[in-house]
């Protein structure tokens, strides 16, 4: 289960008794594995220390997680991945504290409001029954690469405003950012060109509409361009800053929600046929989803202060990490955790962290999953796994999804 280390990597302080583990959680692992692991680690103790890069805490239960995000002014969002204090990039709002947090995100709130999405639903239903209309007649696909990527980038596309061709460049800027985002040092040089690319082709975004007098109509870049921060313009750092942490978070985190629902719907003929029977569950069906196939993890916090905290003593600077797919699976917190209960009640998950931190998009992701269920079950009803090759996943450094998902279906004559 755990590494346990030796004596020279043991860290030169006092913990307090608490266990020590050297892990790194970037590899990639069979499908499931790293629920699995987030299970183990819960269930052995509520904290570790990871020896792992500079050494950060592990908290691994429900309560810890929920006080963690419940506590911005003692556990900082300004690094979000704990092996890494200090990264390249800086998102906003993502990693900005209270009180300028919430002031960039009220310039973007009615963007991603329940109101702004029930206005781009039709758009984005039409798009994903042109994709799925589009694959039924092969009998198969590669449903990551072929619709998990491709549908949620190009709805979020069209509802900033940009056109929906250009998912062509964002999936593999995308790819090359998460694959350097879990502390792999291999992708560190991806990431980073990754991120040059990004903010290039949002450089040029913003020069052809700064002339514009007033923001265009549905378009987030010239919105942007004529917001205020404390009654000043926003800088061209802060809209790069944003754009980029839209996209990015924008796009790989409902691909890999939608790979690990379709797997299972793909493995539980009985959940398909209750929701074609039953679409009224499609929405607590999806809630489920993002709560037992958590694809976070888990979520990096730097201390601000000397603290106790879940009965250890944390230092100003440490780093924490907040198991959310423990969390999210622990029976401490939650009936029948570690079952799919696809009407269940009350589901207080953290798939979408929690706090003044929680995500911004979760009412797209919501609507971009509920849609792609309705529309592939509405075509293609019955479906299954292809072939015997074992499914793998990438690491839980990042935000975990699956690398590749054959399925296959008889096609209607």
């Amino acid at each position: 289960m755990t590494q346990t280390t030796n004596h020279s990597e043991a860290p030169d302080r006092d913990l307090g008794g608490c266990p020590v583990m050297h892990r790194d959680f970037a590899s990639p692992q069979a499908a499931g594995r790293h629920w699995e692991l987030a299970d183990e680690l819960r269930e052995t103790s509520p904290v570790f220390f990871n020896t792992f890069a500079q050494g950060y805490w592990v908290f691994t239960r429900h309560d810890a997680v929920r006080d963690i995000y419940k506590l911005p002014e003692v556990f900082s969002s300004e690094s979000i991945t704990p092996w890494e204090p200090d990264p390249i990039y800086r998102f906003v709002p993502t990693q900005i504290d209270a009180p300028d947090h919430i002031k960039y995100r009220k310039i973007v709130n009615a963007w991603f409001s329940p109101h702004a999405i029930d206005e781009a639903e039709q758009t984005m239903r039409d798009r994903c029954r042109k994709l799925v209309e589009e694959v039924a007649p092969t009998g198969r696909s590669n449903f990551v690469g072929e619709f998990a990527l491709r549908f949620p980038t190009e709805a979020f596309l069209s509802v900033i405003g940009i056109d929906p061709s250009d998912a062509d460049l964002f999936v593999p800027w995308v790819e090359d950012f998460f694959g350097g985002f879990g502390g792999d040092p291999a992708g560190l040089e991806p990431m980073g060109k990754a991120l040059e690319g990004i903010r290039d082709y949002w450089v040029a975004a913003l020069a052809q509409r700064r002339a514009d007098p007033v923001p265009r109509q549905g378009d987030l870049a010239t919105h942007l361009l004529h917001s205020t921060f404390d009654d000043r313009p926003l800088t061209d750092a802060e809209m790069l800053d944003m754009l980029t942490v839209l996209v990015l978070a924008g796009l790989d985190t409902t691909r890999g929600t939608l790979g690990y629902l379709f797997r299972h719907l793909a493995t539980h003929p009985e959940h398909r046929r209750q929701l074609i029977e039953q679409p009224e569950l499609i929405p607590s069906a999806v809630e489920e989803v993002l709560r037992l196939y958590t694809i976070v993890f888990g979520d990096g916090r730097k201390v601000t202060r000397d603290i106790e905290f879940h009965g250890v003593q944390l230092k100003q600077g440490d780093m924490v990490y907040a198991l959310v797919s423990g969390a999210n699976r622990d029976p401490r917190a939650y009936d029948q955790a570690d079952e799919f209960v696809i009407d269940r009640q009350r589901n207080q998950h953290m798939g979408f962290a929690n706090g003044p931190h929680r995500c911004l998009g979760s009412h797209l992701a919501r609507r971009e999953l509920r849609i792609a269920v309705e529309e592939w079950l509405r075509v293609i009803p019955d479906f299954h796994i292809a072939g015997e090759e074992e499914l793998t996943e990438r690491g839980g450094g990042a935000m975990m999804t699956l690398t590749r998902l054959p399925l296959a279906w008889a096609v209607q004559s």
